[in-house]
């Protein structure tokens, strides 16, 4: 008989079921759906094999002719069902779940399927034996070649549409799986002693599973939890097929910079053996320190969340400690993108447990709504420079400007710097807004116009990211030297904060730049942690109070003490003072009896644009002192 294939098959797709169901697995769609596919597969090779048994006995020995042919129906409506169940299984994960002809398209090829397997029950079916070459034919056996060829023909052209949804080698296992078994059932049909269509759908889902549905992909080898890429499958299937689920993740933080291998290990291998402990649901491994686990009920992961914090209170022999984030409703979240989205912003928070609330998600789409709007104003060159000037005391003039961004919308209007700066700094969009602001303010000095006026010097704020930048010093030198800038006319602010926060590689920048011609001065002094280190040792020329505290000298007896005296050990140090945010006559005639060289507010300007600028300089820097008063 010729049945080699067929047993060949059958122990083949007999394996692949035992490796699919004894291996680790999530419970995703995609792979419930391939174990239909399998099961068909597995049901039909069973029926194909006894189909020509049983035709072969008719034939030769006489057999009951109707048992041959309800069993010779099974194998040719399991056939049919294998197709059907080939489509749903590439439709589903590529079809829009809410488009109305997607709902439609669904329901057309449900009755096509249901229809065709009614009409091969009903219909007559045949058979042949002789010698090698078996096979059945009919009306019901023509039906079943037809649908199997339209659910297989329906696949691949809707693997083909969707091609751009999915990845390659996605793309490749579905194309080979269909394309294979449309062959075999091609040279079948010309040569029916070589019966290999369930041979090839055999072949067809050992590719599936090799390529797309092998679960061990999907374990993380040191701790046999799920891993990134098994979590992000598990969201996007959860939030596609609209099953709401929690969330709790776990992240280890050391507590000594030094920490050895064995150390690391022994605390991920011991939450990983706490994870698996708290239940069946899925665990995984989504960094080298961050572990999370997903359930379907909201009780028991605060429960759970609760016993792994209990424990991890109770270890005394790590130096470590966790930080836990909850998310109780995965529903608050548009989709997979703004859950991970959340997940990545804070994961890195330093509170020991942030619950995700629907002010929490607010939150983070205002700051995806600010970075969206930085970048487009990027693209489409609305970020401005605007400039407050300084009033130099001694010489009476305003020879010093500080340079601060902002940004126009589409109708004209500009947004608060207090609500773009912050997100600019969390997302990094500081970087790229920073570089388009110095380039800027080097174009504006490359025109000649404001040093004419009396220009000395333009202070940039400069910050913490922007230390972390690959090359800020080269940056820096790159548009000075490009817009032939001498470098003395470039004052770079920096704020306690990012001093603290990148002291060698800002100390590194800073000196080579002060090489180069480029000052620098301490922003903010007043608000920080007011180091004497930040200022004796950081190679500054200018420190500037800050508003706040410059007002609390007139609110406070305590701050003028220590504001004065912070004036006569900066001047005995050799560094001049900017006193920010005077906006009566009463401070500014306080502040320079004090002694401050600069003079910084809205007694004298606001921060204006550059054009207003320029008119301000004609206005106010003219060398007569009575004209000035005018």
């Amino acid at each position: 008989m010729n049945i080699e294939l067929q047993c060949c098959a059958l122990f083949i797709i007999f394996t692949i079921t035992v490796m699919f169901i004894r291996e680790k697995k999530l419970d995703l769609m995609n792979r419930k759906l391939f174990q239909r596919a399998i099961s068909a597969c597995f049901a039909c090779l069973i029926f194909d094999i006894l189909s020509v048994v049983l035709i072969n006995l008719s034939v030769n020995s006489g057999f009951n002719p109707f048992i041959t042919g309800i069993v010779c129906k099974l194998y040719i409506m399991l056939l049919v069902l294998q197709g059907y169940f080939g489509y749903v299984y590439a439709s589903t994960s590529l079809l829009p779940r809410n488009k109305t002809w997607a709902k439609a398209a669904r329901i057309i090829f449900h009755l096509i399927f249901a229809t065709g397997e009614i009409m091969m029950l009903v219909l007559p079916i045949d058979y042949t034996a002789s010698g090698r070459i078996v096979y059945s034919f009919g009306p019901s056996t023509s039906v079943a070649y037809t649908l199997s060829a339209i659910f297989i023909l329906s696949t691949i052209v809707t693997t083909l549409a969707y091609r751009k949804n999915m990845p390659g080698r996605r793309f490749i296992a579905m194309l080979l799986w269909q394309g294979i078994w449309l062959l075999a059932a091609a040279i079948q049909f010309v040569v029916p002693s070589l019966l290999l269509v369930g041979f090839a759908s055999a072949f067809g889902m050992v590719i599936l599973y090799i390529q797309l549905e092998n679960p061990s992909e999907f374990i993380d080898g040191s701790t046999g939890l799920f891993t990134t890429n098994a979590l992000s499958a598990y969201v996007h299937d959860k939030y596609k097929f609209g099953r709401k689920f929690s969330l709790f993740t776990a992240k280890i933080h050391y507590l000594t910079n030094y920490v050895d291998y064995n150390m690391e290990q022994a605390a991920v291998m011991r939450t990983s053996r706490a994870l698996v402990n708290l239940g069946p649901e899925p665990a995984f491994r989504i960094d080298d320190d961050t572990f999370c686990v997903v359930y379907e009920d909201t009780d028991r992961m605060m429960e759970r969340a609760a016993n792994i914090k209990m424990q991890k209170d109770g270890v005394t022999d790590l130096p470590a400690k966790g930080t836990y984030l909850l998310i109780p409703d995965s529903t608050i979240m548009s989709g997979p993108d703004e859950f991970f989205r959340f997940l990545h912003t804070y994961l890195e928070t330093d509170q020991e447990i942030t619950i995700a609330d629907e002010m929490l998600v607010h939150k983070l789409r205002e700051q995806n709504r600010i970075k969206e709007l930085i970048d487009e104003a990027l693209r489409q060159d609305r970020v401005e420079v605007f400039y407050q000037p300084f009033y130099n005391v001694k010489k009476q003039c305003f020879d010093v400007a500080e340079a601060l961004v902002r940004i126009r919308r589409e109708d004209g209007s500009l947004i608060p710097p207090g609500e773009f700066i912050p997100v600019a700094e969390e997302t990094g969009m500081i970087i790229p807004l920073g570089v388009s602001i110095f380039e800027k303010i080097c174009q504006f000095l490359s025109k000649g116009e404001v040093q004419k006026l009396g220009l000395r010097q333009i202070e940039v704020n400069i910050s913490a990211a922007q230390f972390d930048f690959d090359n800020p010093y080269k940056f820096v030198l790159e548009y000075i030297d490009r817009y032939n800038i001498a470098p003395g006319f470039i004052n770079l602010e920096i704020t306690e904060t990012a001093a603290a926060k990148n002291r060698e590689i800002m100390l590194k920048n800073m000196s080579n730049l002060i090489e180069k011609g480029v000052s620098f001065s301490l922003d903010d002094f007043g608000t920080g942690r007011s180091n004497i280190d930040y200022f004796i040792n950081m190679p500054v020329s200018v420190i500037k109070f800050d508003y706040t505290f410059t007002r609390s000298y007139f609110e406070n007896d305590k701050t003028k003490y220590v504001l004065t005296g912070m004036v006569d050990i900066l001047h005995k140090m050799n560094m001049s003072v900017v006193a920010e945010g005077i906006e009566t006559e009463e401070q500014f005639n306080v502040m320079t009896e004090m002694g401050v060289e600069y003079i910084q507010g809205y007694y004298f300007s606001r921060p204006i644009p550059e054009d207003e600028y320029i008119e301000f300089l004609k206005k106010n820097n003219r060398t007569d002192k009575s004209q000035r008063e005018e």
